[in-house]
């Protein structure tokens, strides 16, 4: 909500400097590609952390609350690692079972686990975003230089 309130007083702000509305549009939609192009970056970074990943056994042991979002602590190893995304909010006590065994994949240079959620969010967020970042890139470009992307 915060996020439209400021939009919309931008946009004010940028009605009142002389900016047409055709402009706000331009600018909007390169803002978002911009966007989505940062975050199929995000996805290729996770997916060369996930290449970079190793299987192992590991045993749920809590979360870690201190963080911004709740993280899902592992034991692999002996050293507590935490996961690389966010634990679920949902069927928090069906997902992460305590002292049960799992094999996820950990990332070493990183020093984070990546559980079974993390996997598929990496690669269903990689599978959408990954394209359709290409895809705007390829539009912004072809909007500056004039080229028709095809």
């Amino acid at each position: 909500m915060e996020f439209i309130i400021g939009y919309v007083m931008i946009a004010v702000i940028m009605l009142l400097m002389g900016f047409s509305i055709i402009n706000i549009g331009i600018i909007t939609l390169i803002l978002m590609g911009v966007l989505i192009i940062l975050i199929g970056l995000f996805f290729v970074v996770c997916l060369v952390l996930l290449a970079m990943s190793r299987r192992r056994k590991a045993v749920f042991v809590s979360f870690d609350e201190e963080r911004r979002f709740a993280v899902a602590v592992y034991k692999i190893d002996g050293e507590e690692v935490p996961n690389l995304f966010p634990c679920e909010m949902i069927m928090r006590d069906k997902l992460y079972i305590p002292d049960k065994e799992v094999s996820l994949l950990y990332c070493k240079p990183r020093r984070a686990a990546i559980d079974k959620n993390a996997l598929i969010t990496i690669i269903a967020g990689s599978a959408i975003f990954i394209p359709t970042a290409v895809y705007s890139a390829v539009t912004i470009i072809s909007f500056f230089t004039g080229l028709s992307p095809a």
